[in-house]
């Protein structure tokens, strides 16, 4: 690890000056625009020599959007307070553009909690990019079932399903294609959607803190004197200016598709220091740091490692006596609190030390903005292999016939921890289901676990359904 102090030694020295291979815009935790994660974990995406993936699942976040009402507030007040200002002095070029700067969105009533255009094309581009990756999992011009989180709050979520829709079926998508949009706030939904953590009355997000603040209190201040030692009349940036800074870079880059000249504005070590913020807020807000929101998204899992367990070609039968045969390509949309939540249940990151609040650790696994940018994706992927097909290459010592589960977040393959012994670091299907389950007997209740006392909620599921059975009375069917 890094100590606070020698960490602040290296932003001195770096002074303004990036690297030129750092790309800002990549390390902006989760307000960052989608791109292919840096290989860290040293494995190959590529299949193992001697299998194939029979069945594929992921779920990600909505695509890049515009700003929440919160965040915009604050993007309008600092800009009324700059003009309120009038003239100011700038001696830092970096920062000149502030005097004539103003908020990039166009017509906020339409436009507050949308997807934007990078958004659109990121949702297109991953559908098509799936559709080519795992093209024999579909047969041509036929039906595909998708599922989405209804979020009441924006359409985001069921629109970047039916954006990816599009881009995975083509023209004919409005006819092929078939959104569960699964209303998370309906009592019947408890564990049983694609954000159970809406019915769970102990959830709640801190936003990282107070690991968080303490390294807000370490990292911002120092910048807050640089910045504002440029700047000379009756304006000077709070705190709060100086924490959104990298925000308003990653929003207005992908809002407008220019670089924001906020990117400018911090330097190559003060980023990282923002990113390490990030990361604080994720881990202690709905992730591995936490004691209740971790588990919220374990049933979901469950769900689908039952699904990779019963097989491709598994039928469901519903109550009504309804045949249901899922999809190979398993597809589902949510929120970056889902999918941070996902990913403190898969196992990966399980060997990871808690964050510290004062000091950044060298090697870190845990990066937010590896995981929950824009678009971020979880995915999964049931590899059958057999070492006869292919004379054991590639399968290292012994044979390797049988069934695993590899795990891609952004397109980077990630092993789980304790388990990696399968072709390409994968993890035997059958064990990564005891690793599952067990980690639902450390959960315990859910019920007890969020203290349920609505008796209109069925407390005891653990595990979700809606994968096998679409008929469920709290799911919206959406069109492409």
């Amino acid at each position: 690890m890094v100590p606070l102090g020698k960490y602040v030694a290296a932003t001195l020295v770096l002074g303004a000056v990036a690297s030129d291979s750092f790309n800002v815009l990549q390390h902006l935790g989760g307000n960052g625009q989608w791109f292919p994660g840096p290989d860290i974990t040293g494995i190959s995406s590529d299949v193992p020599a001697g299998c194939k993936v029979d069945l594929f699942a992921s779920f990600s976040r909505h695509g890049s959007r515009y700003p929440d009402t919160g965040a915009y507030k604050e993007w309008t007040d600092l800009y009324y307070r700059i003009q309120a200002a009038g003239n100011l002095t700038i001696t830092d070029s970096k920062l000149a553009f502030l005097s004539s700067w103003k908020p990039v969105l166009t017509d906020p009533d339409q436009q507050i909690a949308q997807l934007s255009t990078t958004g659109y094309k990121e949702l297109y581009d991953m559908g098509a990019t799936f559709r080519l990756r795992y093209s024999h999992l579909y047969d041509y011009n036929t039906n595909l079932t998708l599922w989405a989180n209804y979020y009441k709050s924006s359409p985001r979520v069921r629109d970047s399903a039916r954006l990816f829709a599009r881009g995975f079926l083509g023209p004919n998508a409005t006819d092929l294609g078939t959104i569960y949009a699964l209303n998370s706030s309906d009592s019947r939904s408890f564990m049983n959607s694609l954000a159970t953590s809406d019915l769970c009355p102990t959830y709640s997000d801190s936003g990282g803190s107070p690991y968080k603040d303490t390294w807000d209190s370490h990292y911002l201040p120092p910048i807050q004197n640089r910045l504002n030692g440029h700047i000379h009349g009756s304006f000077n940036l709070t705190q709060t200016d100086v924490s959104i800074i990298p925000y308003l870079c990653g929003f207005e880059t992908q809002i407008t598709g220019g670089t924001s000249p906020f990117c400018s504005v911090f330097t190559e070590a003060e980023i990282l220091q923002y990113e390490y913020a990030q990361d604080l807020r994720y881990w202690y807000g709905n992730g591995l740091g936490t004691d209740v929101e971790k588990y919220m998204m374990l049933p979901v899992l469950d769900g689908l490692v039952q699904r990779f367990v019963d097989g491709p070609n598994k039928t469901y039968v519903d109550e009504e006596g309804e045949v249901f045969k899922p999809p190979r390509v398993m597809v589902s949309f949510t929120n970056d609190g889902q999918v941070n939540q996902l990913i403190a249940a898969l196992g990966v990151f399980d060997g990871e030390e808690q964050l510290p609040a004062a000091m950044i650790p060298e090697n870190r696994l845990f990066r937010a903005s590896n995981l929950v940018r824009m678009r971020g994706t979880v995915g999964f992927e049931r590899l059958s292999c057999s070492s006869s097909s292919s004379g054991s290459a590639g399968y290292g010592n012994g044979s390797r016939d049988g069934v695993y589960i590899r795990i891609v977040l952004n397109d980077v393959v990630y092993p789980v921890a304790g388990c990696k012994s399968g072709p390409g670091s994968s993890c035997p299907l059958a064990e990564y289901r005891k690793i599952v389950k067990g980690k639902l007997a450390e959960a315990g209740n859910f019920g007890k676990l969020c203290n349920v006392t609505d008796s209109s909620i069925p407390s005891n599921r653990s595990n979700v359904t809606f994968f096998t059975n679409p008929d469920l009375p709290f799911a919206i069917i959406v069109k492409p």
